[in-house]
């Protein structure tokens, strides 16, 4: 009985894992043209994570696995 409890412990803290992984995507610069506020203003934030996150002068959209496959 016990083995089962630690088998949905791993299974329920992998499936969060998945859910909440970051994930994100390269804007290109027609996208970044379509924004009514300037994107270094932008203070969105998904979850733990802020959503428009500049890398090595590329900026990324970043949403959790989770809100990608729910909302867009």
């Amino acid at each position: 009985m016990r083995r089962w409890w630690m088998v949905i412990l791993v299974l329920v803290v992998g499936a969060g894992y998945c859910s909440f992984r970051p994930v994100c995507i390269a804007l290109s610069s027609d996208d970044l043209a379509h924004f009514n506020v300037p994107i270094e203003q932008r203070k969105d934030r998904d979850f733990y994570l802020p959503v428009f996150q500049q890398r090595d002068g590329q900026w990324y959209q970043c949403k959790t696995w989770l809100s990608r496959k729910l909302f867009f």
